[in-house]
């Protein structure tokens, strides 16, 4: 019987020291850096492309324009994420919060089960662009504000997930043979003038 009871004093405790991690650490932030051998023009550009989001965004399924002017402050989106194999897609809802071309994007996501918000900056120095991401993810309620801060804490599953898309993110871009900023030629026309003879 005392050993009942001690073994439930236990699991009581660790409960109890999991909700506590989540009021302790209520928000998990992360972030991570790399640099590419390309302008900043371009790894804009890659960086925007929404067609190319899967080929660096683990577990990307889709996104769809559902208010405002896309890539403007304030538009918002539908976002189809695959947590991974055998588990169903879930959904957020982006929010586009700050945008200055070439230099910053802000974006906020929003799911049932967190608030995810993120800022990318690019910066271009030699001909090579520096793309820096921080992060903040807050669980909604404290059982997944615990999670989180578990996972991260033990696991660092936050972190290792950011590496994983910026270093992907990386790879797309020094790969990139997509011309976003084709130079259209000038077709200049040449006058004859009329002869003064009749």
């Amino acid at each position: 019987m005392k050993i009942l009871k001690n073994l439930l004093y236990v699991i009581i405790g660790l409960i109890l020291l999991f909700l506590i991690m989540g009021m302790i650490k209520p928000t998990v932030e992360y972030g991570h850096e790399i640099t590419v051998n390309k302008s900043v023009k371009e790894a804009w550009a890659v960086h925007q492309d929404e067609s190319r989001l899967g080929e660096w965004l683990a577990g990307f399924k889709s996104i769809e324009l559902l208010e405002g002017e896309s890539g403007a402050v304030g538009s918002k989106y539908k976002v189809l994420v695959n947590p991974g194999e055998g588990q169903e897609d879930f959904e957020m809802t982006e929010t586009i919060t700050e945008m200055e071309a070439f230099k910053k994007v802000g974006m906020q996501f929003d799911s049932d089960m967190m608030i995810f918000d993120q800022t990318t900056t690019f910066g271009e120095k030699d001909g090579k662009t520096t793309i820096k991401t921080d992060s903040k993810v807050k669980g909604k309620g404290i059982m997944m504000r615990s999670m989180f801060a578990v996972m991260e804490m033990f696991g660092g599953s936050f972190q290792k997930q950011e590496e994983l898309n910026v270093d992907a993110l990386k790879k797309v871009i020094e790969e990139n043979t997509t011309d976003y900023y084709p130079v259209v030629e000038e077709v200049i026309e040449e006058v004859i003038p009329e002869s003064d003879e009749k």
